[in-house]
């Protein structure tokens, strides 16, 4: 039966709350530091971290259901999932739960397998009824005892039982005043809550409530009910559930360490492991116990009152961990027999675009050349052995942007699901501001270390070149932007169509080698919004979704044969009968290796498409040139973007 239910307030809001005995042995100010440090809770989203068929991780934040029960050793759940939030931001259940559920599935699996559950508490929780210390803390490791099925919202939902793993020691989120738990040996192990077997349909179940028992099979016409009667709104758990303890059982270890100690394993002078995946995953601070990501380049900073949603004071902590990066070398970050060939052939694909190429203008670059008509174009300079191995070429600037001191630091993204969640490359910007997706660090051109400069005046020579020979006037770059990845990071699609950049980007890829792709982007695809908004002009590109029917109606609208009303509803009329799916596929597809330099130019080409770039798994750096707009620069800043090229920085193409 529905439930009526107002909004809790959280557990921090009442002034008398009681506090908490101790401190957690890790918290974080952000969901995201949970997934950068402990490998049992990775989830970007939902209460519950799943993975290969285990539940692993489970948050316990604002809302955690009805009739959910925190105490010193046992936590009451429902199970994530079939919700939906209301007018109010509430959780509803929309759909019915069932054991083929996947969230219940594994945690049904976790619990037959005897996998230990982590949990966390956020301080928007009121269920434990006592004030945590941070945004979000962890609490213990915990076994899963019971999984049954009650009825709410008109819906089939699953509750959880959890039971804390370590029944020897008091909780950290106990009550100051409680006293410490009793013994192992003088503890009762044996009882457990009444039981009766359902008249019909034989299942047995627990009594779980006070009330009265029921029968918790939902697939029975007794299911949750007291005799013939539907269950009560104001359901209280009976104290036998409550109660009773599981024999500890010495099988039952954690497959993770609740707390990592990444540190401990790490070798400094290791470059294989230097900038693997493991180099940039989050660590547990050993002095605040903060979960730290790793926002910079040669290690971690924590800083335990950098940006803290709490209402908690935080003091800052001091503690840092900054490595001696080791030189990676080129010849460990390109698996090919030959680091460069001496001319890179350029192999065809039926399902991309075949370029024109072009060995004569920018020799010894290989040019190859795809042309979107009307929207823009992209040149792909293909390097070549001669021209990395000259003198402060390519193969030099790999390993002097890793002496140099670039400043390179993850950042948070602008607009990310997940307050918080940093960009999966490191960044630093060079020369007139420039936002990107983050907002980055800007230093001038005349405080830029040497190979920065060299990398630009390719940039600038690649821009200038490219440009002129589809026949336009180019822009004079007056910003670099440095990308570092290390193993597995990459950045997903993408545009570079800010109204402060000129309509040319320019980038240079060294170390691992990467693939680009390019696509048109979803609602110009579409012809409408992921909301289903029709496009108010429509460009109807080549290649886009129905593109015959749109462009004969966009071809009458234009020609003032049908109306605007008309044409609107003969799109909204069709869209709903053959609906799209998926995203468009890319179009383009550039193999960048060590040394290539990739020039996109068109406004248009930022307008209606978009692009990502994966590299190989291993350490790649890319640096990308643009102009800045001067209306678009603080003029405290406008001097930034000044730069003077003199000797080997003026490049020429060889």
């Amino acid at each position: 039966m529905p439930s009526k239910r107002k909004r809790a307030p959280t557990a921090a809001s009442g002034p008398l709350a009681p506090t908490v005995d101790g401190k957690p042995p890790a918290w974080a100010n952000f969901r995201s530091e949970l997934g950068d440090t402990l490998p049992w809770f990775r989830a970007v989203q939902g209460g519950i971290y799943h993975k290969d068929g285990l539940a692993w991780g489970v948050l316990i934040s604002r809302d955690s259901g009805e009739r959910s029960y925190i105490d010193e050793e046992i936590v009451i759940t429902r199970i994530g999932g079939s919700c939906s939030r209301n007018a109010n931001g509430d959780l509803v259940h929309v759909k019915d739960q069932g054991q083929e559920d996947l969230l219940v599935k594994c945690l049904l699996n976790s619990m037959k397998q005897k996998v230990p559950i982590g949990i966390i508490i956020g301080e928007q929780s009121a269920v434990l009824g006592r004030t945590v210390p941070h945004p979000y803390n962890v609490m213990d490791y915990f076994r899963i005892t019971n999984i049954w099925f009650e009825f709410v919202d008109n819906h089939r939902a699953a509750k959880v039982r959890y039971e804390k793993l370590d029944l020897q020691s008091k909780s950290w989120w106990a009550n100051k005043e409680s006293l410490s738990p009793p013994p192992l040996e003088g503890r009762d192990f044996a009882s457990r809550p009444n039981s009766a077997e359902c008249n019909a349909c034989s299942h047995r179940s627990f009594q779980i409530f006070h009330q009265g028992w029921m029968c918790l099979q939902p697939s029975c016409t007794r299911f949750f009910k007291i005799g013939s009667s539907a269950a009560p709104v104001n359901l209280t758990y009976h104290e036998r559930f409550l109660s009773y303890r599981m024999a500890p059982d010495p099988t039952i270890k954690p497959h993770h360490s609740l707390i990592p100690d990444l540190l401990s394993t790490f070798d400094e002078d290791d470059a294989s492991v230097a900038t693997s995946r493991v180099a940039w995953k989050g660590i547990v601070c050993p002095q605040c116990r903060k979960c730290v990501s790793r926002k910079y380049w040669s290690g971690w900073k924590c800083s335990d009152d950098d940006n803290s949603s709490s209402a908690q004071p935080q003091r800052l902590c001091t503690f840092e961990k900054m490595t001696q990066m080791p030189i990676v070398s080129l010849r460990s970050v390109i698996d090919t027999l030959e680091i460069t060939p001496m001319k890179r052939a350029f192999i065809p694909d039926d399902r991309f675009m075949t370029p024109v190429i072009d060995d004569d203008s920018l020799a010894p670059y290989r040019r190859l050349v795809y042309t979107i008509p009307g929207v823009g174009h992209i040149t792909h300079l293909v390097s070549s052995r001669d021209i990395n191995e000259c003198p402060n070429g390519p193969n030099t600037m790999f390993t002097q942007l890793q002496l140099a001191e670039l400043g390179l630091q993850r950042f948070p993204l602008s607009n990310a699901v997940v307050t918080g969640t940093l960009t999966a490359h490191f960044a630093v910007n060079y020369g007139n501001p420039y936002k990107y997706v983050a907002p980055v660090n800007c230093k001038g051109f005349d405080g830029a270390p040497g190979v920065v400069l060299d990398a630009f005046g390719r940039l600038q020579w690649a821009t200038e070149q490219a440009v002129h020979l589809v026949g336009q006037t180019p822009y004079r770059p007056n910003e670099m932007l440095i990308l570092g990845y290390f193993a597995e990071m990459k950045i997903g699609y993408h545009d570079d169509g800010e109204t402060s950049l000129g309509p040319t980007i320019a980038t240079l890829s060294l170390g691992a080698r990467s693939t680009m792709q390019i696509r048109m982007k979803s609602k110009y695809y579409k012809g409408q919004s992921s909301r289903n908004v029709l496009l108010e002009n429509d460009p109807v590109l080549p290649g886009c979704l129905f593109q015959p029917q749109r462009q004969a109606w966009k071809t009458e609208f234009e020609d003032g044969v049908i109306t605007q009303a008309k044409y609107d509803k003969c799109r909204n009329e069709f869209f709903k009968r053959n609906r799209a799916r998926g995203e468009a596929k890319p179009c383009i597809k550039l193999d960048l290796h060590h040394g290539d330099m990739v020039v996109m130019h068109g406004e248009n080409l930022q307008r209606y498409y978009e692009h990502e770039v994966v590299p190989d798994n291993k350490l790649r750096f890319a640096l990308t040139a643009r102009h800045i707009k001067a209306d678009h620069v603080d003029p405290k800043d406008i001097h930034k973007g000044d730069i003077t090229l003199a000797g080997h920085q003026i490049y020429n193409g060889v």
